[in-house]
């Protein structure tokens, strides 16, 4: 059982419920100092997990619940990214109001890293007033029309195309165009080698290089624009997507974030692009206009929810599991298959008259189902409880940045709130003096 004297307690698993058992903790500390060393000796951060490129498992040691919760929320609603925040709209004849309209483009995630921007604000022009700059503002525009049928609407596209690329602005279509050649270069590649490795592929932990291919082409076959479906005797819809969007760039932000490059975040073809090219803005009928343009700025999540740069961000108690009364042969399969799959395993019984006995496997796969207390004989023979000072996160980002980074930003600004506090404790006590 863990050290309770270090967390002032346990939280026991019963049937009913979750019950904390008081202990006797530890002596406060004499001063600072001891309070940093006590801390010190006991914290302890370690990556459980990756399932994903978006998402990160890690555990947190010794630290109290005020530690763990703090660091949740500066995760939810402290790390800043870039979101589109004002839309200044010049024509809009769409059935989409303009002001449900600006907020659908304000929730597009960008796939641009916040830390590269300043704050607006930062930089003031001859008045004193925050002025927009390249380094604080990234401009996209939107301009489409819908036509009277799918080939009329198609030459509409490719006149604002054309015009488009004459203004030097970045449309999803780019994006498309570069990963079109990317992956015949990696099919040509494939057909000389068969045997050679994708370096563009992460490794597969099951070695399914076949599926890892598919899934790839899978999702990059999901950019590319579907066909509207025309319905006998319908006006035609045009569907706006993300992909439409238009990247303006501004001073130098082209050489910073160049086009056709691995560019900042995931994004191929580079430059600042939505994190998803099929994001469905609005639908149009023949004749019916966008015209708009758009400043994205640098925010955290508390002014408003997309900033923030995680879907989730989540923890949960370790668990801690004993076996108080050895468990064999059926009912050991029973509890391992049945009831906490995951958590126990059937290991060869040395006592005679049995074949196996269940032990603790993966105490960290527990969801604290309890269901083997419907068993009476696995109730009596099964303490489960949870650690207070042993905190299992869940991170999943949004895809801005990745889960690892958004964690080592919380913390950055956690201690700079650490240190904005211990300066005014200071500044207090001088004052007294």
């Amino acid at each position: 059982e863990p050290d309770l004297s270090a967390t002032g307690g346990t939280y026991d698993v019963n049937e009913p419920g979750i019950q904390f058992r008081h202990a006797p903790p530890l002596p406060t500390p004499k001063d600072g100092t001891e309070f940093l060393s006590r801390l010190e000796g006991n914290l302890s951060l370690r990556v459980l997990d990756r399932p994903s490129k978006d998402e990160l498992v890690f555990e947190l040691i010794g630290v109290d619940i005020s530690f763990a919760n703090a660091l949740r929320r500066i995760m939810i609603a402290e790390v800043p990214t870039m979101a589109l925040e004002f839309v200044y709209m010049w024509n809009n004849s769409g059935l989409i109001h303009d002001e449900v309209l600006s907020h659908r483009m304000g929730l597009i995630p960008l796939n641009v890293d916040p830390r590269l921007f300043d704050d607006y604000g930062f930089d003031v022009d001859e008045e004193g007033n925050p002025a927009a700059t390249d380094r604080n503002t990234i401009v996209f525009r939107l301009d489409v029309a819908c036509g009277r049928n799918a080939k009329e609407d198609e030459k509409i596209r490719k006149k604002m195309e054309v015009k488009s690329k004459g203004e030097g602005l970045v449309s999803g279509y780019d994006v498309e165009e570069v990963q079109e050649k990317q992956k015949e270069r990696k099919s040509s590649a494939s057909d000389n080698n068969n045997d050679a490795a994708n370096e563009d592929e992460e490794p597969s932990i099951m070695n399914l290089s076949i599926a890892d291919r598919a899934a790839v082409d899978a999702v990059s076959s999901s950019n590319v624009q579907a066909t509207p479906i025309d319905t006998p005797h319908r006006p035609f819809t045009k569907h706006i997507y993300t992909r439409d969007l238009l990247w303006a760039p501004q001073g130098d932000q082209l050489s910073r974030f160049p086009l056709h490059s691995s560019g900042v975040g995931n994004g191929a073809g580079g430059g600042i692009r939505p994190l998803h090219e099929d994001i469905l803005i609005a639908k149009l009928r023949p004749g019916q206009v966008i015209e708009l343009e758009a400043h994205a700025r640098k925010g955290v999540g508390k002014d408003h929810a997309k900033f923030s740069p995680v879907a989730t961000a989540s923890y949960r108690l370790m668990p801690h599991i004993e076996v108080l009364q050895p468990i064999y042969d059926d009912l050991a399969e029973e509890l391992v298959n049945w009831f906490e799959p995951g958590v126990f395993k059937c290991e060869p019984a040395n006592e005679d008259g049995h074949r196996v006995k269940a032990v603790v496997s993966n105490p960290y796969a527990c969801t604290m189902s309890r269901n083997f207390m419907r068993n009476p004989i696995l109730k009596e023979s099964i303490k489960m409880s949870r650690v207070p000072n042993h905190f299992i996160f869940s991170v999943e980002s949004v895809g801005m940045l990745e889960p690892a980074v958004i964690v080592a930003e919380a913390l950055k600004i956690l201690k700079e709130k650490c240190e904005k506090v211990s300066g005014l404790a200071d500044d207090a006590m001088a004052m007294e003096e």
